[in-house]
């Protein structure tokens, strides 16, 4: 029997990295846009490991390679205080928009800053939106990640990629790749329904009580509950982008008032364990070696400037 595990993880990017920020604007901006824009993922990711650190709580955070080459103590500090540090892709683009080169490009871009900040291997990844295909897994084993975790069950979403043939995606460990391993967020089955329940807006809209009782309930089923939550969703002072229509701001701004308290309540009650950790636990072993070595230089940092079995348990 493996333990109940709770799994916090945080999807480590800035507002404007969002596309539900820039729903109904006129022109939202690109890549090389987002240097003047204001910057708040700085301040917000130190609270969001402020908030770790009191409950005694230790996760994976999933970190954006253009955020690591801008602020790299906020890296180091995830390191010092023993949280993993995983990679969120280098520039928040849709993976399976990508070509083959683009792709391996960004993921190897990203990993390799990550690696040279902590000194250590980046075992696992998060698609920017959940953008994963079958294209894309395939890249991300053949580049020797041990685990992948942006399967998000839930076909509504026009934005989260899609995987056919997964006989059952509530399993907290699966092997879709070989030598690959897969942990999908999180839902609650309420009757014939499979309710998505993982965090981020489902955690901020849900009401509180409700939300811990589809935790507690998944635990008791599946031993496993995948969390995920951005450092912007703790910011409840940060002012819409001009122009964006008043529905549009539903999904990313309501509720942010009582993130935070209510991300204390959980960590309180269910503590958190960081995914290398609890794959190891359950008896996996990461590969000897994690993709090729380092070979893009990181940009000079200007910190502070905005700039082989499926489980069944």
């Amino acid at each position: 029997m493996s333990p109940r595990q709770f799994l916090a993880s945080f999807d480590v990017e800035d507002w404007f990295h969002g596309i539900d920020h820039w729903f109904g604007t006129a022109n939202p901006p690109s890549s090389t846009d987002w240097t003047p824009l204001e910057a708040r993922v700085e301040r917000n990711t130190h609270q969001l490991l402020d908030i770790l650190a009191e409950a005694g709580a230790r996760s994976t955070l999933f970190v954006l390679g253009w955020i690591a080459r801008r602020y790299p103590a906020l890296v180091r500090r995830m390191v010092a205080e023993g949280h993993e540090v995983a990679s969120h892709t280098d520039m928040h683009r849709l993976l399976y928009t990508l070509s083959a080169e683009e792709l391996v490009d960004d993921l190897a871009r990203a990993r390799d800053t990550l690696e040279q900040l902590t000194g250590a291997p980046v075992w696992g990844i998060r698609a920017p939106n959940f953008s994963i295909s079958e294209t894309v897994l395939r890249c991300l084993a053949e580049a020797g990640y041990w685990y992948d975790s942006s399967l998000f069950p839930f076909t509504a979403h026009r934005r989260y990629g899609k995987i056919p043939g997964v006989a059952d995606p509530d399993q907290p460990v699966l092997e879709l790749m070989p030598g690959l391993l897969e942990l999908p967020m999180s839902r609650v089955a309420i009757g014939p329904l499979r309710v998505p329940w993982a965090g981020g807006a489902y955690f901020r809209l849900i009401p509180y009580r409700m939300f811990r009782w589809g935790v507690a309930r998944r635990l008791k089923v599946r031993s496993c509950f995948m969390f995920y939550l951005h450092p912007w969703e703790l910011d409840a002072e940060e002012v819409p982008p001009p122009g964006m229509r008043r529905l549009q701001r539903l999904r990313p701004y309501m509720q942010r008032r009582r993130t935070q308290r209510d991300l204390r309540r959980l960590l309180a009650e269910f503590g958190s364990t960081r995914i290398d950790e609890a794959l190891l636990a359950r008896g996996y072993k990461p590969p000897r070696t994690c993709g090729r070595s380092p070979t893009h230089e990181p940009e000079r940092a200007t910190e502070g400037v905005p700039a082989q079995r499926v489980s069944t348990t």
